[in-house]
């Protein structure tokens, strides 16, 4: 932390842009949802259908809208969104810092936008085609906004936090969290200065937000006929309501859920930083939490709610087990980063803290002069939390699935554009600017793939030689009517076969 303020953030600018930068070049295969869900959408926007864009899959549509954007100005699909990305997790920085500013001190403004710029998912999400910067620089604004309306009361700021909510919304449904929340902090927490301004308040979030969200949950309410805050659940399937009968007990259910959660939030906070994050909202729990600090508890607590139901409600019960829960990803834990990310500064801050009060005591640090014994300390244990993150923060990702991309480039170089390639790795399908019939390890029959390559008069047959996918490669290479054409595989790499119909 310097003296300046703009230096400050001029660091955190330049390290989040050069850490963007590595991993822009180090993020080797497009991630599959960039590839299969967002950068379809953005093609059908850029096409103009903006009708059909919306109601391609069930994702949000700002993400890919902003894509198309700058698809133009790009030239290719895959590096705009990595671009999109990329920007709104180097802009991320200046909410989360004007908030930590605003509601802690300069300090921990610093540290919280430092320890966000270093964290590997921060980074390698915000170099990937996903959504995830874009939804979280919105959500750090509108929680920035609320805040700035609750300290000022002014009641016009009101009517703008259901309008910076919902672009969050746009790019996540859960987005939606930041009204529920500052309309629970309002209704229970908030005391006004002036009589009257509680219920004044109150009408106008619940009239701007009616006037913002109605439409747009009136056009999902017709297309998947219940009300939802996404294509893809309902709100009555999301807290649970009609679950069958057949399940596990519900004790069991709970306990594999709290499990599961609370191992999901140490595999995404990192351990150093939630332990940092323990010490620090310990601090401030004893020490009363500042002002309208207890509005960023309130939303921790309703996205922990939120985190548990996802994974309640998407995990396979059947009556013996919880099997996969598939469609819940870590990336749905980062917004609880966001909001904690204070905390692990203030945790931080603790323990510089309580080792500067033992630093007398040791025979080397009692030699230090005494005024340049804090700075010695705050160099030391922030160089130690660097060292511990960063290795993760620089690991290139999927590299391993490189030969993926090869297969697709080869397939589009020796067909061109729009194959039907069937596949037990979609991104060759992706890469080769083709059609993906996918199958799996259970489609190991030969008749089966020989008649459906008949049927889609496909040429090529892309399969991963592992475990699961060698009973397929087995019974395709004995075959007449396929043809063994190229062959990709390196140490540390999949090995990838790519098969052609002869006939």
């Amino acid at each position: 932390m310097f003296r300046n303020e703009a230096l400050d953030l001029i660091v955190l600018l330049l390290v989040s842009l050069l850490l963007s930068i590595y991993l822009f070049f180090h993020m080797h295969v497009i991630a599959m949802d960039g590839a299969f869900q967002y950068i379809p959408m953005a093609k059908i926007f850029a096409g103009g259908s903006f009708r059909d864009a919306v109601t391609y899959s069930g994702q949000q549509p700002l993400f890919a809208f902003l894509v198309s954007l700058v698809s133009p100005w790009v030239g290719d699909f895959e590096w705009a969104a990595r671009g999109v990305s990329s920007f709104f997790g180097i802009l991320l920085i200046l909410p989360v810092y004007a908030l930590g500013k605003q509601v802690f001190d300069r300090r921990v403004a610093f540290l919280s936008c430092l320890f966000l710029v270093i964290h590997p998912y921060i980074r390698r999400f915000s170099a990937d085609a996903l959504k995830e910067s874009t939804y979280l620089f919105f959500f750090a604004v509108a929680i920035w906004f609320t805040v700035r309306a609750l300290q000022r009361e002014r009641l016009y700021l009101f009517l703008f936090i259901p309008l910076l909510s919902g672009l969050a919304y746009l790019v996540r449904p859960d987005g939606a969290e930041l009204f529920v929340a500052v309309l629970f902090y309002t209704l229970f927490i908030k005391r006004f200065s002036a009589s009257g301004t509680k219920i004044k308040a109150i009408l106008i979030l619940i009239l701007s937000s009616g006037f913002l969200f109605l439409p747009y949950l009136l056009y999902l309410r017709g297309t998947v006929g219940a009300w939802s805050l996404s294509k893809t659940k309902s709100i009555a399937a999301f807290i649970g309501l009609g679950l069958t009968m057949d399940r596990v007990p519900l004790v069991n259910e709970i306990l594999f859920t709290f499990r599961y959660l609370v191992e999901e939030i140490q595999a995404r906070l990192l351990p150093l930083f939630l332990f940092l994050m323990v010490v620090g909202f310990g601090k401030t729990f004893l020490s009363r939490f500042k002002k309208e600090e207890s509005f960023l508890v309130v939303l921790w607590i309703l996205h922990v709610a939120v985190l548990f139901l996802l994974i309640f409600n998407l995990t396979d019960w059947d009556a013996d087990k919880a099997s996969e829960t598939s469609l819940f990803s870590g990336r749905h834990v980062l917004p609880l980063l966001l909001i904690s990310i204070y905390w692990i500064a203030e945790g931080f801050v603790k323990t510089h803290q309580w080792v500067c009060a033992r630093a007398t005591t040791h025979g080397f640090l009692r030699r230090v002069e005494a005024g340049r014994r804090p700075a010695l300390l705050w160099a030391a244990l922030l160089i130690l939390v660097l060292a511990v993150v960063l290795p993760k923060t620089l690991k290139p990702q999927r590299y391993e699935k490189l030969p993926e991309k090869w297969a697709g480039i080869w397939i589009k170089s020796q067909s061109g554009k729009g194959a039907t390639i069937f596949t037990t790795q979609p991104r060759v399908a992706y890469y080769a600017d083709g059609f993906c019939e996918y199958i799996t390890s259970e489609d190991n029959k030969q008749d089966k793939i020989r008649a459906a390559l008949g049927e889609k008069k496909t040429l090529y047959l892309v399969i991963q030689e592992e475990v699961t996918a060698r009973s397929l490669g087995a019974s395709v290479a004995a075959g007449n009517d396929f043809t063994e054409v190229m062959r990709y595989e390196k140490k540390g790499m999949e090995k990838i076969i790519i098969y052609r119909r002869t006939s």
